[in-house]
């Protein structure tokens, strides 16, 4: 019944209203970032997620940690194999031992960033130019150990690091992730994981705020759970919420590219402002992400919400 009245708002205003659209630059684009590569942990589901970005030809932005990668040749050869082609592999600087930064100075920072950076390019022979801060954590401290590593790219989370996003031309770009395919649940005890209509509605809602998007994902959220262990066994209906998702994007006309990317597809904002309060009932819980996503496709069928079709 929400999913009828919602239409028929959205109707009476397309027909009776003037509408008003964001001005503000966007890409049109969404990133999808898979924090906590490593040896051996999950390996099976790592490289199954990573797989399945180069078999349905999607860019991938990898967070690796430094101290914890170089032994697994599973993980190692995947990587390997993947770099250089397309769609495009692009390995982020995720930390040296997964630690939170803010709690080490700023000497140490540096340190944990530069070893990563050339642990990663003496196994894969490149130097990251994005860095994913573990727990998305950061200070002072660690914006200066960014900018003396010569990272461009920060991407942590919209708590952490509030803004201003995604200004044209900049030194360092912001871009913290917006979206999500899983989530701890509020205890903190166990990884759950969303549907692609969930992610779909979060993407939605960062391209109107942001004008971009980059979802967060973990392997744990691809793994078969039993309590709260995890297996190193690959949840196959998730890995089929993943490609929906990723057919969902292409099919509305949104570019998947890495979060080093995001910067080179910089085009105006067109989703109507209005669509601030739908998001905002989502958000409140007023609505489902099924009436967001029922919403969201009947404006983009009547091209009231349109993106360009070259979404390579």
């Amino acid at each position: 019944m929400k999913v009828v009245f919602l239409t028929l708002i959205f109707l009476v205003s397309i027909s009776v209203i003037p509408l008003s659209f964001a001005t503000t630059e966007s890409c049109q684009c969404v990133a999808f970032r898979l924090d906590d590569v490593q040896d051996y942990w999950l390996n099976s589901v790592q490289t199954k997620i990573i797989d399945t970005f180069h078999e349905k030809n999607a860019s991938l932005t990898i967070g690796i940690i430094g101290n914890h990668i170089g032994q697994d040749p599973k993980i190692i050869d995947d990587i390997k194999s993947n770099l250089g082609k397309n769609p495009k592999l692009e390995i982020a600087n995720h930390g040296w031992n997964h630690e939170d930064f803010t709690q080490f100075s700023k000497e140490q920072q540096y340190v944990f960033m530069k070893n990563t950076n050339e642990k990663i390019n003496s196994l894969f022979g490149t130097v990251p130019s994005v860095f994913i801060p573990p727990f998305n954590t950061i200070n002072s401290d660690t914006m200066s150990a960014f900018l003396e590593n010569n990272f461009q790219i920060i991407s942590a989370n919209t708590t952490e690091d509030p803004g201003p996003y995604f200004i044209k031309n900049s030194a360092v770009y912001h871009f913290p992730g917006t979206a999500k395919t899983g989530n701890l649940n509020d205890e903190n005890t166990y990884w759950y994981s969303e549907n692609h209509r969930q992610t779909f509605a979060e993407i939605m809602d960062s391209l109107q705020k942001y004008g971009y998007a980059t979802v967060v994902m973990h392997p744990q959220e691809y793994s078969v759970r039993n309590a709260l262990n995890y297996s190193n066994i690959v949840d196959e209906s998730q890995i089929s919420e993943l490609e929906l998702l990723i057919d969902e994007i292409r099919n509305d006309g949104l570019k998947i590219v890495t979060i080093s990317d995001i910067p080179k597809h910089i085009t105006n904002q067109i989703i109507p402002n209005w669509t601030n309060h739908l998001f905002n009932w989502y958000v409140e819980r007023k609505i489902t992400e099924n009436e967001v996503y029922n919403a969201m496709k009947f404006l983009i069928k009547q091209e009231v919400v349109k993106f360009d079709s070259d979404n390579t």
